[in-house]
């Protein structure tokens, strides 16, 4: 007897069983590689950031053989403070550090906005918004100054250099870090997205609690098994993982007083 070509079919298609048990392998499978190509991407982002933070190393030690072992530009001492002023958001994206540690190729002069006019806006956020779109900084920032895992980061850079050493005159030939070595001393390191810092400065009571280094310092920006990338005074660039506060201060100062503040070039 011939058998019937509509039974035959019945036979060889997959029963809502079988096919509710493919689908929930697959969705299995999915869900333990799913964590495991997380992780891949976290990493190799840090690794980019981290090649980036290098490159940023040999910029900054060029910029200290071409201006006597000052570690970065900053501005004159402030009247209020004593300690030098910075080149960030006080100034127009043409005239922060980027610029003269990088020198920017192809960034317009003059630039597309009027200097006289840029006034900083303090920390109004809808302020800051309203001047970064009427003085752009990507033509005057190096895409090396921007991490893959900080997603539009505000002023178009990750990185922010440390005002502490700045604050305290330490120069490229330092070796009084108060207790620490130079593997140990920060220079530069990530800074949180929706914040436009170019520098990580001391607070208004740096010694009693870090409420700038929690304000400005990203500390986990490639996850909490990672936390975040810091360039350090002897060259090499390191992972720190999340922690606020190091000996009763934020991580980025020295932990002692050290010799009398030197302002170097702008």
């Amino acid at each position: 007897m011939n058998r019937s070509p509509n039974r035959t079919r019945a036979r060889s298609a997959f029963s809502l069983v079988e096919l509710l048990v493919v689908i929930g392998i697959i969705a299995l499978l999915i869900a333990i590689l799913l964590p495991s190509l997380s992780r891949a991407r976290q990493q190799a982002n840090s690794v980019k950031c981290q090649a980036n933070l290098r490159t940023l190393g040999q910029m900054l030690r060029m910029y200290e053989n071409e201006n006597r072992g000052y570690l970065y530009p900053v501005g004159p001492d402030s009247l209020l403070t004593g300690r030098p002023s910075t080149l960030g958001t006080n100034v127009a994206p043409h005239e922060r550090w980027p610029m003269k540690v990088f020198k920017v190729a192809g960034a317009p002069f003059p630039p597309p906005y009027d200097p006289a006019t840029y006034v900083p806006v303090g920390a109004d956020k809808l302020a800051q918004i309203q001047q970064m779109q009427a003085y752009p900084a990507e033509k005057y920032t190096p895409e090396v100054l921007v991490c893959p895992s900080d997603l539009e980061p505000w002023d178009n850079h990750s990185y922010v250099l440390n005002s502490h050493l700045s604050d305290k005159g330490v120069k490229a030939g330092s070796h009084n870090f108060g207790g620490l070595t130079s593997s140990e001393v920060i220079i530069a390191g990530e800074k949180k997205t929706t914040e436009r810092d170019y520098y990580m400065e001391a607070g208004p009571n740096a010694l009693a609690d870090n409420s700038e280094f929690s304000r400005v310092v990203e500390p986990q920006r490639h996850g909490l098994r990672l936390g975040s990338n810091y360039l350090y005074h002897d060259g090499h660039v390191g992972t720190l993982l999340p922690r606020a506060a190091l000996t009763g201060i934020d991580p980025w100062d020295l932990r002692e007083p050290t010799p009398t503040t030197v302002t170097p070039p702008a």
